[in-house]
């Protein structure tokens, strides 16, 4: 399937519907939310929009990622691109857990600092320690994803999205409506849906990509591909994404 040819449809739909879904997730949220407490929703929006910053910059990092796998895919070097992955994924997951740390740790500081409202403040900060707690979900998620579409398999990406969001809605009635759980039980809804997520797109990649099996760089030019792929993302990319937030 590596080599079939596929019209720009059958690559652009997948992505932009995959792209719809992961932002409908925190909506969901949200708007499953709003039948329990408008305090609820106020939290939750809120800290949802803290979070949101550390999955744009994770997306900053996976789009570099995607740009030097695209250069050596097309060059007929799949064997580099996965370790164009690899890169991107241990540099992801030390960032993912390094902000999960300090959002758990620190998520009642962040909250009084920026002067949230009293009456937000405790269910903000649950849903901020837990769902921010697992930042490096949303650090895994797109790289795997990424490794996916880059290869052509983009129904396979987005498949993973749709369950996720499925079991998202599911979890978030049970723990809502039966269990009365409240803002914990949609946080931990979400951070079950974004583990299922991430078993999908990672099992689909090792299933179907072997790229690995191709030739690989050297150990000593490694330090060279490493600085490569960081320039990538942290000049062209950065770049892209501060003019979008002017």
């Amino acid at each position: 399937m590596e080599g079939e040819r596929k019209t720009l449809t059958q690559l652009s739909v997948p992505i932009c519907l995959e792209t719809l879904f992961y932002m409908l997730s925190g909506m969901v949220d949200t708007l499953m939310l709003s039948s329990v407490s408008d305090q609820a929703v106020g939290a939750v929006g809120t800290a949802n929009t803290y979070i949101g910053v550390f999955i744009i910059m994770f997306g900053v990092i996976s789009s570099g990622m995607v740009a030097v796998m695209s250069q050596n895919i097309g060059a007929g070097k799949p064997g580099i691109a996965y370790q164009a992955r690899q890169l991107g994924l241990v540099f992801n997951a030390l960032t993912g857990i390094l902000m999960s740390f300090i959002l758990a740790a620190f998520s009642g500081w962040i909250l009084k600092i920026v002067s949230i409202a009293p009456a937000l403040f405790e269910p903000a900060e649950t849903y901020l320690k837990i769902v921010g707690g697992a930042s490096f979900l949303n650090a895994l998620i797109p790289i795997f994803s990424s490794y996916l579409r880059v290869f052509g398999y983009t129904k396979h990406s987005l498949i993973g999205t749709v369950v996720g969001n499925v079991i998202n809605i599911i979890l978030n009635s049970v723990f809502l409506f039966v269990f009365n759980w409240g803002v914990m039980g949609v946080a931990a809804a979400t951070v079950f849906s974004k583990v299922v997520n991430l078993i999908i797109v990672a099992a689909m990649g090792a299933v179907l990509i072997k790229a690995k099996q191709s030739k690989v760089l050297s150990a000593h030019n490694h330090e060279r591909y490493l600085h490569r792929l960081l320039k990538s993302v942290f000049l062209r990319h950065s770049k892209q994404h501060f003019i979008m937030w002017q």
